[in-house]
């Protein structure tokens, strides 16, 4: 192959066996895979199913897959092929999987989704129809609902413990998400017969290694101060502060063996109906489809053959799960399999990976083949040798990079770490830098300021020392030149780190982007959004509208004057134009896109904050039953806990980039600036902060307790967790690893800055340390040459207009309208219809629905009716789905959705559910399911029949879809109305004030 290395060489060419290959930062890893595929591809019986390549991102499959096809053309460019195996080469390619993990673990889990329900012994099966949801912070408010009314209906089953995980969702949240990760399920007993957990030693871990814990206790020296001073007033400890001289060993036996079967019965059940509840739901997390892909593959042998391959390549792999691994094991048909990774750049322990995977790869493979073969044949091939191959030359940074880099993996995050240097040492494979022209323009420093302010203003100094002075030299190729701005990566521990230095930046006059994840929902934009979801939704919120009138300028006494309408205040001219805009906005409640656009128009806000809260919101609700209590409650949620998503800054041809240590893996630059290698920063010694615990030592664990004092309660710290917790070795090698990340993403200058030193910084240190400049940080004037004029945007014109199909209906006759977000009219109110189809959209998924919903809905009767007699005719049936009818000519788009899809071999019919009391605006219904029938007709070619289902009158009327024609002309009647009316707003239909 082209340009390979003799390291790179072996691993390309061993093509049979299990294979770890060990990919240091810099060593043509992408190279080394794509020349390894390509070989594998050229065997004479190879066909597109013999290989999967998985990977974690989308950018990088399909730069993989790039690649792979570039590199078959230079092979038939430079004539080592001819042109018929080319072609046959490039077919293959194209029909190959290479993509995500969790891609391919949602194509397993729509292969087979009864296998899912056939494992936990539910009656619902997940709809085909399911999608992941990729936002953490929308999954953590799914659950935080679910919890709640799972507490409501069997909170008291559980006593004291349910109150505890009421108070701390999140933390249930993510004790659930450990579990998955580690392949450790729920069982139903009264299905199974059986332990109630599979995995994880039958649930034996769950309980921790009592033995190895009540040995750590007799080295136990204290609690921390904080948590001792918590402790202190404790009844069960009467006022004893849980040190080495006043914890019995009684005491320490009480704490290690701690009862806690009824806490593992509250997380069983709520894992369980969790669970159950994304089956029913459609609800897929990146772990949950993990989980379920696993138990396809776990429990259909006909979804392990459809989805096996010969050769298997996972890259990233010290970024995999057990769960992950076990997958990967069961889809392979021969012991063929390369995992490409490095155990040095394993740093996202926060989402439950498992570095052991590649760190004991082969005593992990083998353990897992013996526990997935336990009752079946699941791994039919013998292990064999694993061969564990290193690639050892680096070609982006100096040697002096290098060395530093690898030192950061030896150094103690406390002066009490105890550490396996030996062991350490072993693992660590050498690598050599190969590009010598970096060596005579390199260097490594430390800084030390007098101060953690000066900090910041520090990294402003060495940002411009960089690039004024001519002390540095970049080298490119075979050419150098002096540094530029956007040469320097300022990579922070936490995100308000790199908040602070890309504000200076700003301040200073220093080009700089942030790249990162910001607390979208505590900005203003987010609080404006916030105070107006409020004010619209409630009319006895008197609350809502004062940081509305607050942004506007009024003083406090102004405001509590306005909110009052006293005075006559309820005809002021800004309440009065506040009142009309709300009603506006209200007409778009069940829209939340339009909605939440409508209220930062009012602002004329459109930025990289409003666009991000507006993709957060719209995606949490993808149909169009949407309330608003729903956004608010996500809104506050995401305050309350600081939720962070991606706002990724326009960047530069000329700036610095300011991210977080985390976000810089698999990045370059040829200047990195660390601020806050401090103490308690950098190495971070907070540790775990969760309520609900999880490790092999300790068990599930939860941080509080419910204590009684004669008739009162209240909640208090566990003494016997924080004991448990405190007797525990705290293990900085996470810490050690980023740092090397971030180290290694050097090409030839680090910069490391901190005040009060960490152990990490002092080692450095060691080989000498500078003295931060003082005085006042200048407003850096950036040479002409320098400046970099940012775009200018040209105006948008003829932005696609969105229509809600409801909007072309005429639906205001006979005194009472449903308004341009209804879908009927009936004389119980909208409500009324909204609770009709949620329940009819559960009928259709298998949802819960009970005799009572069934008495205080008499149409439900109908409509369960209508979806038994599609079943039992063989049709396969969605609901509640999202359609769009491009309408070219107009530029305009009308949307809306479908109640109910039934489709058959033949044909498609498409159901909607009218509680009317009387059919009087049939002919304004066919106008809007013939919009679902065109765009049907075009998605799946074939037939499609309109069906209007009268629940109330007990009757259907069948019809064929109206020509497009009519479609159109009701769009354009739309748009010309809201042109006339002014409240069209540059070519979207959002209202303006």
């Amino acid at each position: 192959m082209s340009g390979l290395n003799e390291s790179q060489r072996i691993i390309a060419d061993t093509t049979e066996g299990m294979i770890v290959a060990d990919a240091g930062p810099g060593t043509g890893k992408t190279h080394t895979v794509v020349s390894r595929c390509v070989n594998i591809i050229r065997k004479p019986d190879f066909g597109p199913k013999d290989l999967i390549m998985l990977t974690f991102t989308r950018n990088a499959a399909t730069e993989m897959k790039d690649r792979v096809q570039a590199e078959i053309t230079r092979m038939a460019s430079d004539k080592e092929i001819g042109r018929g195996e080319y072609e046959k080469m490039s077919s293959i390619v194209k029909q190959m999987y290479i993509g995500t993990f969790d891609s391919f673990c949602l194509a397993v889990v729509k292969q087979s989704p009864y296998a899912v329900s056939k494992f936990f012994g539910f009656d619902e099966e997940l709809n085909r129809g399911a999608d992941i949801v990729q936002s953490e912070t929308l999954n953590r408010a799914y659950f935080s609902r679910f919890l709640n009314r799972f507490l409501e209906e069997r909170g008291q089953e559980f006593g004291d413990l349910a109150a505890l995980a009421a108070k701390m969702p999140y933390d249930v949240y993510a004790l659930v998400n450990r579990l998955m990760a580690r392949g450790i399920l729920p069982y139903r007993r009264s299905v199974t017969g059986k332990l109630p957990w599979f995995g994880g030693n039958n649930g034996k871990d769950l309980i921790g290694d009592t033995k190895a814990l009540r040995a750590m206790m007799d080295g136990f020296k204290e609690v921390n101060a904080d948590k001792a001073k918590k402790l202190k007033g404790h009844p069960t400890l009467n006022g004893v502060s849980p040190n080495l001289k006043d914890i019995t060993p009684k005491m320490k036996d009480e704490a290690a063996l701690d009862d806690r079967s009824a806490l593992l019965d509250l997380i069983h059940e709520i894992y369980m109906e969790y669970l159950r509840r994304c089956v029913i739901d459609g609800h897929l997390t990146f772990n949950v489809v993990a989980t379920f892909a696993f138990l396809v593959l776990y429990g259909d042998k006909q979804a392990r053959e459809t989805f096996g391959t010969r050769y298997l390549i996972v890259d990233e792999f010290q970024d995999t799960n057990s769960m992950q691994l076990m997958i990967s094991l069961m889809i392979l048909k021969e012991p063929n399999l390369c995992v490409v990774g490095d155990w040095k750049q394993g740093i996202y322990g926060f989402r439950f990976v498992s570095i052991e995977n590649i760190t004991r790869f082969e005593e992990r493979v083998r353990e897992l083949k013996e526990f997935l073969n336990d009752d079946a044949v699941r791994i039919t091939f013998p292990i064999g040798e694993i061969k564990q191959l290193p690639l050892k030359e680096n070609y982006r940074s100096s040697q002096l990079i290098i060395d530093r880099a690898y030192e950061s993996l030896l150094i103690p995050g406390t002066s009490a770490e105890p550490m396996d240097l030996d062991g350490l040492r072993s693992r660590i494979t050498p690598i050599v830098a190969k590009n010598e022209a970096l060596d005579d323009h390199t260097d490594f420093e430390c800084v030390k300021c007098g101060d953690k302010d000066s900090e910041i203003d520090e990294v402003l100094r060495r940002i411009v020392n960089y690039v004024s002075s001519d002390r540095y030299t970049i080298v490119s190729g075979d050419s150098a030149r002096p540094p530029r701005f956007g040469d320097i990566a300022v990579l922070c521990r936490s995100v308000k780190d790199c908040r602070l230095v890309y504000q200076a930046c700003l301040d200073h006059k220093i080009p700089a982007f942030l790249q990162g994840e910001l607390e979208i929902m505590s900005t203003r934009e987010g609080k404006l959004l916030l105070a107006w979801l409020k004010y619209i939704s409630n009319d006895r919120d008197m609350w809502g509208i004062v940081p509305i009138l607050a942004d506007m300028g009024y003083s406090a006494e102004e405001i509590d004057r306005l909110r009052y309408y006293r005075d006559g205040n309820k005809d002021h001219p800004v309440l009065r134009r506040l009142r009309e805009y709300k009603g506006q906005l209200r007409a778009k409640r069940r829209r939340v896109t339009e909605l939440i656009s409508g209220i930062f128009a009012f602002y004329g806000l459109e930025n990289n904050i409003t666009q991000a809260i507006t993709s957060a919101l719209s995606s949490a609700h993808r149909d169009s039953l949407a309330t608003i209590s729903n956004l608010i409650r996500i809104i506050e949620d995401d305050i309350d806990c600081g939720a962070r998503y991606d706002v990724d800054g326009l960047p530069l041809k000329n700036a610095v980039t300011v991210q977080t240590l985390h976000k810089s893996k698999g990045l370059e630059y040829p200047i990195v600036i660390i601020p806050r290698v401090d103490s308690n920063s950098f190495p971070n010694t907070r540790g775990e902060t969760g309520g609900f615990r999880f490790n092999d030592t300790i068990g599930i664990r939860c941080t509080k307790e419910i204590v009684h004092f004669g008739n009162e309660k209240e909640i208090a710290e566990s003494w016997k967790t924080a004991v448990a917790v405190g007797s525990l070795v705290k293990d900085y090698s996470e810490e050690r690893r980023l740092l090397f990340v971030g180290i290694s993403r050097a090409k030839q200058y680090v910069t490391l800055i901190a005040s009060k030193g960490s152990p990490f910084f002092t080692h450095y240190a060691e080989s000498g340390v500078q003295d931060a400049g003082t005085g006042e940080v200048p407003v850096y004037a950036l040479p002409e040459e320098d400046v970099v004029d940012r775009p200018v945007l040209e105006p948008i014109q003829g932005r696609r207009k969105n229509i809600p199909v409801h909007g072309i209906m005429h639906l205001d006759r006979n005194g009472y309208s449903a308004g341009e977000d209804s879908d009927e009219v009936n004389r119980k109110g909208m409500q009324y219809g909204t609770d009709v189809h949620k329940l009819a959209d559960m009928l259709v998924r298998g949802g819960r629905v009970t005799e009572t919903d069934f008495e205080n809905y008499p149409q439900l009767r109908a409509a369960k009716g209508i979806i038994d007699g599609l079943r039992g005719n063989g049709a396969v049936l969605t609901s509640e789905i999202e359609c769009s009818l491009p309408l070219n000519d107009l530029n305009a788009t009308l949307r809306g959705v479908i109640d109910l899809i039934a489709e058959f071999p033949d044909r498609i019919e498409i159901h909607d559910w009218k509680t009317d009391s009387e059919p009087a605006f049939r002919s304004e219904y066919e106008i809007q399911l013939s919009v679902y029938a065109h765009v049907l007709a075009h998605v799946k070619d074939k037939p499609v029949e309109c069906h209007i289902d009268w629940l109330t009158i007990g009757d259907t009327y069948v019809f064929g879809p109206v020509p497009m024609e009519e479609i159109s002309k009701r769009a354009a009647e739309y748009l010309d109305m809201h042109r006339a009316s002014r409240l069209y707003n540059d070519g979207d239909d959002d209202l303006l004030p």
